[in-house]
């Protein structure tokens, strides 16, 4: 096959061109953005041998349609991501995830042979808070609110008051971004959705949870929690955990991600569907520094500061039964394991500058973005 990855440079894309067999044929388009690429401002030897490498932001990917030609499988990773970032930058983000997305459209619309599947990477920032339930009925939220969550009522309560209860991310549940970056990802599975159906083409749009792993950039103060968390912990500094630090996420290691990346693009079978990609386990925040701190074998210097970014979703899992359906088996890498092998790798890298981590929050402050509990 013919391959196309837009964004292929990035930390998935890495880990993605590794798993490809040697007849495929792999095309990288990437703009380098230097937020993404701080390292690394250059494809790297490893990915050069291997694929055809393209710098170009997709927003001028027409410049390539010669190239492109023939393409048998698109798979779109390319997108600015930073779900805090993007409520104060919003243009960029409707550019880059929307527009960019449009314009990889109209190329395909010009190509004389068209390709058989397209693989969106797209998120669980489209569920926004997701689905709730009170044991009875199950509830869409509007969201936590700013009173509440200046009082530290930091769950999620329905009208009367009650404390809801969580459920699993599933693929039929209504869609209610939170942020800037949630609605642009909705709207690039809504772009696809139209176009492909329109042309024939089938199409697999994978929402991912929280993706952690080796050869994420660590120069990029909006790559994760997972990276703030170690660095602080292995360099013994103190470190801050917003509102009471019982925050769950779902994290999926990096390569299991990249596993179903490939499963979607061997599939003899049409997809046509959309499919969560996470570990179906929900964490807390304080789960994952203490599970850093025994693996590193250093004390966690943590405070819980009661402040919050507005705009946070409370919780976060997602349910895997339909990949399961789909896909086959999922055995996902467990967070004490995919931790060891992001320490492994991490402990080799340049320490990030305590000016680095903050470079975000300060941002947010500014932007009034990050505010505290009243006392």
């Amino acid at each position: 096959m013919k391959i196309l990855v837009t964004g292929g440079a990035g930390f998935i894309g890495k880990w993605l061109i590794e798993k490809f067999p040697a007849e495929h044929e792999i095309i990288v388009l990437d703009s380098l953005d230097e937020q993404v690429h701080k390292t690394l401002p250059d494809f790297s030897p490893e990915l050069k041998v291997r694929a055809m490498c393209i710098q170009a932001d997709v927003q001028l990917i027409e410049d390539h349609a010669e190239i492109l030609e023939g393409v048998d499988v698109v798979i779109h990773l390319a997108a600015q991501t930073g779900t805090g970032q993007s409520m104060y930058e919003i243009s960029k983000y409707v550019q880059h995830n929307a527009n960019g997305t449009a314009k990889l459209l109209e190329l395909i619309s010009k190509l004389q042979r068209k390709p058989h599947r397209i693989i969106l990477s797209s998120s669980r920032a489209v569920y926004g808070d997701g689905a709730y339930t009170d044991g009875k009925e199950v509830y869409y939220p509007k969201g936590r609110s700013l009173a509440n969550l200046q009082q530290g009522l930091w769950e999620v309560y329905g009208d009367d008051g009650q404390m809801l209860t969580p459920l699993p991310m599933q693929e039929n549940h209504l869609t209610k971004p939170t942020s800037v970056y949630g609605l642009t990802k909705l709207w690039q599975e809504q772009l696809l959705q139209n176009y492909c159906e329109s042309q024939n083409i089938d199409l697999a749009i994978l929402r991912f949870q929280n993706v952690y792993g080796p050869k994420q950039e660590l120069g990029n103060p909006y790559t994760g929690i997972i990276g703030i968390f170690t660095n602080a912990i292995s360099q013994g500094s103190p470190l801050e955990i917003f509102e009471d630090g019982l925050v769950t996420r779902d994290f999926v290691f990096v390569a299991d991600v990249v596993d179903a990346v490939v499963k979607c693009v061997v599939n003899e079978k049409p997809l046509n569907s959309i499919i969560n990609v996470g570990s179906g386990q929900a964490v807390t925040l304080i789960d994952v520094v203490q599970t850093i701190a025994q693996l590193v074998n250093k004390p966690a210097d943590f405070k819980i500061s009661g402040r919050f970014r507005v705009g946070d979703i409370r919780h976060a899992i997602a349910d895997m039964h339909h990949y399961q359906t789909l896909l086959g088996q999922w055995e996902p890498t467990s967070l004490k394991n995919g931790l060891a092998q992001y320490l492994e790798w991490y402990l080799n890298q340049e320490p990030l500058s305590s000016e680095t981590l903050q470079a975000s929050l300060k941002e947010m402050e500014q932007k009034g973005l990050l505010l505290t509990k009243r006392p």
